[in-house]
């Protein structure tokens, strides 16, 4: 199971670093070609997307991975109070009422 998450992960940061290329190369373009100077719309809203994109997969890739490292933790912990006979602590309510 590690093999095929390390083969998504190698995939989405892949296509973030093309996407990135392609984005800042059509950026690039747009402003040699004529008229000189001038970047059209549609480049920059596809190099806005391409770091939006980006952003997404280092972002949510990086949020999870924390998330994933806190939750080991915490298995962890409740798992060693457990085997010292100690009562472990109620589960942490993060939800605020409204």
């Amino acid at each position: 199971m590690s093999a095929c998450k390390s083969i998504k992960d190698k995939v989405a940061i892949g296509t973030a670093v093309a996407s990135f290329v392609l984005g800042w190369t059509l950026t690039a373009i747009g402003f040699w070609c004529e008229p000189k100077g001038e970047v059209a719309d549609s480049v920059l809203w596809i190099l806005g997307q391409s770091l939006l994109y980006c952003g997404s997969v280092v972002g949510v890739s990086a949020y999870f991975n924390s998330e994933a490292k806190r939750m080991r933790a915490d298995i962890r912990t409740f798992a060693t109070r457990l085997s010292r006979g100690e009562q472990p602590d109620e589960p942490n309510e993060e939800i605020e009422e409204e």
